[in-house]
């Protein structure tokens, strides 16, 4: 296998590996968003209606923050993939600061989850403080329950992706830019969700130095983006068409 088809290969390696971090993120969250309605209905007319809000609440943070301790788990894992990654194709090592930097960038990342959190949070106690006083059906309940923040879960994977996926072309390109590397590849899949703009026009084709400010700002724009930017070896230069900065 050439040089660049394996620093392709882990590449994307790591990037599916964050696919499935932000993957359980998903199911996890639907599970806490799930165990609050089964809360709320539990205590539907045990409790005064500002105290059964406050039990739902100190349900999700408890499970919210066991989800937290995965997602650092697998952040730690990440780190180590990426840190691997760049050692082994490029010589390049992560120094103290670098880590410091990357734990500072997780923090934002979580406290995003959390902040995602307080919106289905502040959600579930105006619904709960509004209806449970007034006496309102298991179903009905149910209903408003599951109607509230519907966006919950599949935000929290968008959170995660997203920002990972920023972290780790962040990590590479200013480590890459300090090794005067010539030309850089968009790499990653090409099929049915790949996105039309840029992605569909950009995968597989080469862009100079001088552009990589620019292609690295657009994929930082991109939510839940599948491609990376590769240094191309002198050698594989000729094998790649030329990007096209339009699509930026």
């Amino acid at each position: 296998m050439s040089e660049i088809k394996t620093q392709i290969k882990q590449s994307n390696a790591i990037i599916k590996g964050i696919d499935a971090i932000a993957e359980k993120v998903v199911v996890k969250s639907g599970k806490i968003k799930q165990k609050a309605i089964d809360k709320a209905i539990k205590i539907n007319g045990t409790k005064p209606a500002f105290s059964a809000a406050s039990l739902v609440q100190a349900d999700i943070d408890n499970n919210l923050r066991a989800v937290i301790n995965d997602v650092n788990q697998d952040f730690t894992n990440f780190v180590k993939a990426t840190s691997t990654y760049l050692a082994n194709n490029y010589a390049i090592k992560l120094t103290a600061i670098d880590l410091d930097v990357i734990s500072k960038k997780n923090s934002v990342i979580i406290d995003s989850l959390v902040a995602n959190t307080e919106v289905l949070k502040s959600d579930i106690q105006g619904m709960l403080t509004q209806n449970l006083g007034a006496g309102i059906s298991e179903k009905q309940l149910v209903q408003e329950l599951q109607d509230l923040y519907p966006a919950y879960a599949s935000n929290a994977g968008t959170i995660l992706n997203t920002g990972t996926g920023r972290l780790f072309i962040d990590i590479n390109v200013s480590k890459f830019k300090k090794q005067d590397f010539k030309w850089y590849l968009w790499a990653g899949p090409d099929d049915a969700i790949t996105r039309a703009r840029p992605c569909k026009h950009w995968v597989w084709h080469k862009f100079a130095a001088k552009d990589l400010a620019t292609i690295t700002a657009t994929r930082m724009t991109l939510w839940n983006c599948r491609h990376s930017i590769i240094p191309i070896p002198e050698e594989e230069i000729d094998n790649y068409p030329t990007g096209d900065l339009k699509f930026a």
